[in-house]
Parts: structure tokens; sequence; C-alpha cells
């Protein structure tokens, strides 16, 4: 076994899984770029670093993903919320219309009431006048002719 097929496996021992093409390729140029051999103290860092670099590759996702469902639950209780507020207005606008409603019809029966208590008092007021005139015509015709009352 070459000296990379130890250190790689030694790698892939450390991970608990198969290393990715990507990971295969940096551990090579790694190596040889700083001429490692397979017993270099040095791997362990290196192994150390690319472990964490991996970890630290999948936290984007792993917040994307969680992003995604909190934004998924939110935009579920916006909406929840959205449309209780909305039914709530519709109950409250009912509610408004309706008072609005009675007071406008209480206030043109009031207006109503009024001026026919107007017109009445005024038909009383003529017939009142009417029927002084009427007697007082009366008075006057009955002395002209004579007649006395009884008394």
């Amino acid at each position: 076994m070459t000296d990379a097929a130890t250190s790689l496996s030694s790698f892939e021992r450390l991970l608990g899984r198969a290393a990715t093409e990507r990971e295969r390729e940096q551990l090579r140029r790694v190596q040889s770029e700083l001429g490692l051999r397979e017993n270099d103290a040095l791997w362990l860092v290196i192994f150390a670093l690319q472990y964490y670099e991996g970890l630290y590759r999948q936290f984007p996702k792993a917040i994307a993903a969680e992003a995604q469902r909190v934004l998924s639950e939110t935009r579920v209780a916006a909406e929840a919320t959205i449309r209780a507020g909305a039914e709530s207005a519709k109950a409250d606008l009912a509610k408004a219309i309706a008072t609005a409603a009675r007071d406008v019809a209480r206030d043109v029966a009031r207006r109503q009431m009024i001026q026919w208590l107007i017109v009445g008092m005024l038909v009383g007021a003529c017939l009142f006048s009417v029927g002084a005139y009427v007697g007082a015509r009366s008075a006057i015709w009955l002395g002209a002719v004579g007649v006395k009352g009884e008394g």
C-alpha cells in the first residue's frame, strides 16, 4: 500500500465514511506539496483540519434547512394570524354597520316623530283658531239677531 493510500484509509477511519473525491484530491495535493510520508506527525493535524472543514462545510446547509423550516412555520403562523384578523375585522365591521344602521333608524324615527308632532300642533292650533273664529262670529251673529242665551 502506498503512503497516499495508507494516509487516505486513516483519514476515512477518522471520518467514519469514505472520503469524497474532493477530499482525496486535497489530501494528495497536500502530501505532494509538503512531501509528506505516511508516518509524518503532520498528518494528524491535517486530518483534524480536514475533518473540521467537512463539518463546517455542512453548517450552511443545516442552517439553510433550519431557516427554511422556521420560515415555513412563520409563514403558516402569519397566514393563520392574518385569517383570524380578517375574520375579527369582518365581525367588527358587521357589528359597526349594525350599530350605525340602528342609530340612523333611531335618528330618522325621532326626526319623523318631531315632524309629526309639529304638524299635529299646527293642525291643532289651526283648528283652535278656526273654532275661536267661528265662536266669535257666532256670538256676533247671535247678538245681532237678538238671541239671548238662557241663563
